[in-house]
């Protein structure tokens, strides 16, 4: 039997996951990533504490399972797109930031202003916004010159973890893609679009491309050394976290919708042909589709926020409850009456989903309101968030009727109704705990055992699989909240 091991590094946490070669999930290591706030809207991370974490996870991992590291085949690698992941010019750690950065929100509105903003939209499909890779790097070149000067490679956050483990500098169609760097007029990163961001310097600095399916390099000696792999083991060029997702819940299809409601809230479909430039966000699925991404930063994180601010008492006491918070949140959530009085929450706690400055805010308080109360109000909020991009595919064209769902929200049997209530679809959720490492773990397989690269999805859990059917009783009350939700939202854009 051979194993693949999927390494998930995202927003919070880094994971490691082992599959076997039909997709059966065997066992799974995580551990949290600190963000550092330095500055108001600054996310960093500490490149050394990264790699360590990362390192830390996979040796935890072999050890959990007990495998001899002869048997696993290939490794695969998934990051959260954006943000920034340097190197100086002796190929040393620099500066990482991620993709919740919103130090640049300035120079967004400055670029939405000028002369060059159309043209960029055009190429890039995306825009600009504040944690977008080109954007940051631009930041830097005008705020930090001295931190840009010394800039040797432009990495995005799982690169940075295939650099650690096989000395290779190598990125991916999906990261670069939807970096705000790529040129989807000319199919290539252009002069053109460079010039538009002043970054026509930057070239040099960017790696070379590879198909995610791609072996880069193998484990080196030191990287086996701290992580109990074996040198020599291949690895990939890896995958974008979305598109890592989208292929573990098996929704890489034409037509396909997934939905990712972790850290940020991607709400995407699979298609054949470029995406119109009124998406928020298309990336290279692979050489011939693409995803239309409509996302935001307005998910989990605010709930995570929420509990980090207001619940740590009852987070620390999880191991002595036999139970973490979000389970209990879940059971308390079902014993709530759904009420017209009940609160409503903006989950814009990093910003909005309509790329402007509008701030989070929570409407309907009352004397008698509990805290579970409060807690469903950000539930609800972070769902209705999922609606308003789910729409936008909509009024685009894209048939939405059913979602595959990841994130910490798809292992919730309340969230998942919520969303097929709200959103009026079919929700299934991925069928083990860790679906992006599941997704690249399973390329990385097909890929050293030369099978289909594009299309080997493991069909194990397809049978168990469980479904959410929408209630449209509960719809009718839920469309109700929405429109509330977002006469208020507007009424707060025209005084902001």
């Amino acid at each position: 039997m051979s194993y693949a091991i999927g390494i998930d590094c995202g927003n919070t946490a880094i994971k490691a996951a082992l599959f076997d070669e039909n997709g059966h999930e065997i066992a799974t290591v995580a551990s949290n990533y600190p963000t550092h706030i330095p500055s108001p809207d600054y996310t960093e991370a500490d490149m050394n504490e990264c790699w360590q974490i990362c390192a830390n996870v996979i040796a935890n991992l072999i050890e959990k399972t007990g495998i001899d590291n002869e048997q696993i085949a290939a490794i695969g690698t998934s990051g959260h797109g954006n943000g920034l992941y340097l190197l100086d010019h002796e190929d040393s750690p620099l500066l990482a930031i991620k993709s919740l950065d919103n130090r640049a929100e300035k120079l967004v509105q400055a670029l939405q202003q000028s002369t060059s903003f159309h043209a960029i939209k055009t190429r890039n499909r995306q825009g600009v916004w504040s944690s977008q890779t080109a954007t940051l790097l631009l930041w830097l070149k005008q705020h930090q010159p001295s931190v840009y000067q010394q800039i040797g490679q432009v990495l995005f956050c799982k690169d940075f973890v295939n650099y650690n483990l096989t000395g290779e500098c190598a990125t991916e169609w999906g990261d670069i893609t939807a970096s705000g760097l790529f040129d989807f007029e000319r199919d290539e990163i252009s002069d053109e679009l460079l010039d538009y961001y002043d970054l026509m310097d930057i070239r040099s600095k960017l790696p070379a491309i590879y198909e995610s399916h791609q072996v880069i390099g193998q484990v080196t000696d030191s990287a086996a050394s701290v992580t109990a792999l074996k040198a020599g083991t291949p690895v990939i060029a890896g995958l974008f976290d979305v598109v890592a997702c989208a292929y573990g819940c098996e929704a890489s299809q034409i037509g396909a919708t997934s939905v990712v409601a972790g850290t940020w809230n991607i709400n995407q479909v699979v298609t054949a042909s470029l995406p119109p430039a009124n998406i928020f966000m298309a990336c290279k699925f692979s050489k011939d589709r693409y995803l239309a991404i409509e996302s935001s930063t307005c998910s989990a994180s605010n709930l995570e926020w929420l509990v980090e601010r207001f619940f740590s008492d009852k987070r620390a006491r999880e191991a002595e409850l036999g139970t973490t918070i979000f389970e209990q949140f879940n059971r308390q959530l079902e014993d709530v009456e759904l009420t017209h009085s009940l609160p409503i929450f903006h989950p814009y706690l990093y910003g909005s989903t309509h790329q402007d400055n509008q701030s989070a805010n929570l409407f309907g308080l009352k004397g008698w309101h509990q805290d579970i109360h409060i807690v469903y109000a950000f539930y609800e909020g972070i769902v209705f968030a999922h609606l308003e991009h789910i729409e936008r595919l909509r009024e685009t064209g894209y048939q939405v009727d059913r979602i595959a769902i990841s994130g910490g929200a798809s292992r919730s049997q309340y969230w998942c109704q919520l969303f097929a209530d709200v959103l009026g679809v079919t929700v299934i959720p991925g069928g083990c705990d860790e679906v992006g490492a599941k997704g690249v773990a399973m390329l990385a397989l097909a890929s050293v055992a030369n099978t289909d690269k594009s299309d080997k999805r493991a069909q194990a859990d397809q049978v168990t699989q469980r479904r959410f059917e929408p209630n449209h009783k509960r719809g009718e009350f839920f469309a109700a909240r929405y429109r509330k939700y977002g006469l208020l939202r507007d009424a707060l854009t025209l005084l902001s």
